[in-house]
């Protein structure tokens, strides 16, 4: 054992080394376009070989990188912006509508998530629409009665709201091409800084805080989250912490100046995510561990009387901003909470299973195979250890209770209580007085509150056990490894998922629990660097290849159905157009600027609807976040529920008067040439598409 502990640093390197070698051979062979990870997984096995010979050479490269991360950051933003470098799913219009130029090439690694429709199907394209509108905040692009545009995720729109949207600047200053690129490049950036600052606090330790930085911010639940409001809520949460714990603790004049600024902006940024299901509780987390922060910090507290006018001016700036754009978005925001879908959800809890306490197994399979127990976004999770930890709380609670650390304890304790009332509200429920009352009736995607309060807790854990490594008893670690170990297979043994386990077989769904638990109960051993690789390993393969890397936004327009439409939309711009049996046609057209009347509504189109059901009698129907697919028929108006964000509307012909719809795109195969002019509607073809096999129409009534 002694001999083992000599080399550890060797045995580190060699696990580092033979982590890259699995990851690189798991890429290069079920990750479809990964031939660049041939070049890059070597050179990682050489930068971590060279560690044996150069381990203070390259620790003083990260001393570097830590203390000026914040201008190596700005260089590098600077530099991806310039390529116009994104992660977006565009290229999954490649696939259904071909390419103009062949030779554009945009995906340079990996391949567009067809199941990351929110983002390339519905937010890409509100985004891009908004240079038509001219950043104004209610369009009609997509609606006739219009739709509040930051309602509508958060869109580009010029207005105060900007302060707290420094994702969407790029969009406004340069353009959609570079905007694309300044939203994905300038999210991940600030989370890493952000995320840093968050476990620094915690634990007042550099490295493990940029590992755990790492973990956060490409751990799968943000990355197959990355463009909906669930990754916004995340960094606007652990953005206010920071930047609250700043603004008390910050003693020099530019920081209280700096902070105050920033608290005004975080403020702005975390209400305008309107996401309460993770508002609500990411916000009470922050705000317990703030007040602990400062508690344990008090002695470096200090306030004074100026410091109230910097309260005051964080509430009347925020307050203006978040007032104007209440009053703005009141309609919009009444007419949203009283859909049918999402609508006024109440959550009492109850419904999860104990394989939800744990980390996916199959995390590491999501990226390269698809599976059928849900969709790859809804099973993404954070990457934690959270009952490991808690079983082995108390022990390290008894062993601190008095010494110096006492007080460290304070933080411990609160994400232990934090997490031990979330197992209750996931396993047993509340009584639906309860759930109100504590405001958890909004918190329907409580495992991905739980897996992020877990991860701060491992985090925590980690760097708690290690200072008081001279106290720790590694026979404890083991128990609870063990115990941790045998709760998760059972939790996944009932919670298998059918095409996973036809690939895998059985023996993964145990050697996954039997791996994370042996390489946590390193942590508290002498041997605990030897986590790192191990773990690095799993984060690296789980939430580092989600989303592809793509140059620019040809995806976008590099198709002749949209040249022929751009084409048309410049002269004939304020003209309403139609799709039919496609859920992407219409989207990719509204991307280019195109008035489009059954892309994406994320409430009600009232004039629309009332036009065709002036009755409102199906209004179930369409009172909802709305995907619509249009199917011409000569029978009456009928609608079809396919999913709870999606309708089949059956629209009679009739009613495409009423909407004023001057072009269609149609399949030719529909026949709806025939069926138009059947009923009294005269056409003229303008254009046939060979790639998407769709035509262009223009109505003549």
């Amino acid at each position: 054992m002694s001999l083992i502990y000599k080399h550890r640093k060797e045995l580190d390197v060699i696990l580092g080394d033979l982590g890259i070698l699995i990851i690189t051979y798991i890429v290069f062979n079920y990750l479809e376009n990964s031939k660049l990870i041939l070049f890059i997984g070597p050179f990682l096995i050489l930068i971590n070989t060279l560690r044996i010979w150069f381990e203070k050479e390259i620790k003083t490269v990260l001393d570097f990188i830590i203390k000026y991360r914040y201008v190596i950051a700005l260089l590098v933003f600077i530099i991806c912006v310039s390529v116009k470098l994104n992660g977006s799913s565009i290229g999954v219009y490649d696939t259904i509508f071909g390419k103009e130029d062949p030779n554009v090439m945009t995906e340079i690694f990996g391949k567009g998530r067809p199941i990351r429709g929110d983002e390339f199907n519905v937010q890409v394209p509100y985004f891009f629409s908004q240079t038509y509108n001219d950043f104004k905040l209610n369009s009609n692009y997509m609606s006739l009665s219009g739709q509040n545009m930051i309602i509508g995720y958060n869109s580009p729109v010029i207005g105060l709201t900007l302060l707290g949207k420094p994702d969407i600047w790029g969009y406004i200053l340069f353009g959609n091409e570079i905007g694309l690129s300044w939203y994905w490049c300038s999210r991940i950036i600030l989370f890493l800084l952000v995320g840093y600052e968050l476990f620094h606090i915690l634990t007042r330790n550099k490295y493990l805080s940029c590992f755990a930085s790492i973990c956060l911010v490409f751990s799968p639940a943000l990355q197959w989250w990355f463009a909906p409001h669930m990754y916004q809520v995340f960094f606007w949460a652990s953005t206010l912490f920071v930047v609250g714990y700043y603004f008390f603790m910050g003693q020099k004049r530019w920081q209280k100046i700096l902070f105050t600024i920033l608290s005004i902006c975080s403020l702005i940024g975390f209400v305008i995510s309107i996401f309460p299901s993770l508002q609500v509780p990411t916000g009470l987390i922050m705000l317990s561990l703030l007040i602990c922060c400062l508690i344990q910090n008090k002695e470096s507290f200090v306030w004074k009387k100026s410091d109230f006018i910097r309260v005051g001016v964080v509430i009347l700036g925020a307050g203006i901003v978040l007032g104007q754009f209440l009053i703005q978005a009141k309609d919009a925001i009444g007419l949203l909470n009283n859909t049918v879908y999402p609508g006024k959800r109440i959550s009492v809890g109850g419904d999860y299973f104990l394989a939800n306490l744990f980390t996916d197994p199959t995390m590491i399979l999501n990226p390269f195979v698809a599976q059928s127990r849900l969709n790859q976004c809804e099973i993404s999770c954070f990457n934690h250890f959270g009952i490991l930890f808690m079983i082995y709380y108390p022990y390290l609670w008894y062993i601190n209770k008095k010494t110096e650390n006492s007080r460290r304890m304070i933080i411990g304790n609160c994400l232990f209580v934090i997490l031990v009332i979330e197992i209750l509200f996931m396993l047993i429920g509340f009584p639906e007085w309860l759930a109100k009352i504590t405001l958890f009736s909004y918190m329907n995607r409580m495992t991905l509150v739980y897996g992020f309060t877990a991860l701060l807790f491992s985090f925590w854990s980690m760097e708690a056990i290690w200072e008081s490594r001279k106290k720790v008893r590694w026979q404890f670690g083991l128990l609870a490894a063990l115990i941790y170990t045998l709760l998760y297979l059972k939790g996944y043994l009932n919670y298998l998922d059918a095409s996973f386990l036809e690939k895998t077989g059985m023996w993964f769904y145990y050697f996954v629990p039997l791996v994370l638990g042996g390489s946590a109960f390193l942590v508290f051993t002498k041997f605990r660097r030897l986590f790192f690789p191990i773990f690095g390993s799993w984060i690296i393969l789980s939430g580092m290849f989600v989303n592809p890397i793509v140059i620019g936004a040809q995806s976008i327009s590099n198709h002749t159905l949209i040249t022929k439409a751009i084409e048309i939309r410049e002269e004939d711009p304020e003209a309403y157009w139609l799709t039919t049996n496609s859920l992407h046609t219409q989207e990719l057209l509204l991307a280019n600027g195109v008035k489009v009347l059954n892309a994406v509504n994320f409430y009600p189109d009232m004039e629309k609807w009332e036009l065709i059901d002036p009755s409102q009698e199906n209004e179930d129907f369409y009172n909802r976040y709305l995907h619509m697919l249009i199917v011409l028929t000569g029978d009456p108006t009928s609608y079809v529920q396919s999913t709870p964000d999606s309708i089949v509307l059956n629209l009679n012909v009739e009613d495409l008067k009423k909407w004023n719809v001057k072009y269609l795109v149609s399949n030719p195969q529909a026949s709806v040439e025939e069926l138009l002019n059947t009923n009294g509607i005269s056409t003229r073809k303008l254009y046939t598409d060979d790639a998407s096999n769709e035509e262009i129409i223009e109505l003549i009534y």
